[in-house]
């Protein structure tokens, strides 16, 4: 199984970017910053348990990726980087490194429904699948 690297989540980043623009004729910047892991909400509800092992043993060997997510009414949306986001949080960090792409105009995504109608609220929200 392989990770994304730092530099290819950048790139996904930007091309999620475009992609936003595409469909919602707003502009968006990817900031870096670090954001706590109780301000993010999954947008997925499950994990592989198979990946999530991977991640958790990665990252104890200093793996870094950062997540990518939108944000929305003071709450950060995972757009990609559920098993990075889940595997830190069960490892007691409290921050994450984070591409956030910032809406430049009036811009309610529809992941923010998806979350409410899915009940994801928070990172313990998502469920492990095994297998």
């Amino acid at each position: 199984m392989r990770l994304i690297t730092r530099e290819e989540a950048v790139k996904r980043a930007e091309r999620i970017r475009d992609e936003y623009r595409t469909i919602s004729g707003i502009e968006f910047e990817v900031e870096r910053k670090f954001i706590s892991l109780e301000e993010v909400v999954p947008t997925q509800s499950e994990l592989s348990e198979k990946k999530l092992l991977v991640v958790l043993q990665e990252i104890k060997h200093g793996y870094d990726a950062p997540i990518i997510v939108l944000p929305h009414a003071g709450r950060y949306y995972i757009l990609d980087g559920h098993h990075r986001a889940f595997a830190l949080k069960k490892l007691g960090v409290m921050e994450v490194e984070a591409l956030v792409l910032v809406p430049r105009g009036k811009f309610i995504p529809g992941i923010v429904k998806t979350a409410e109608k899915s009940g994801l609220r928070r990172l313990e929200d998502m469920k492990i699948r095994r297998g």
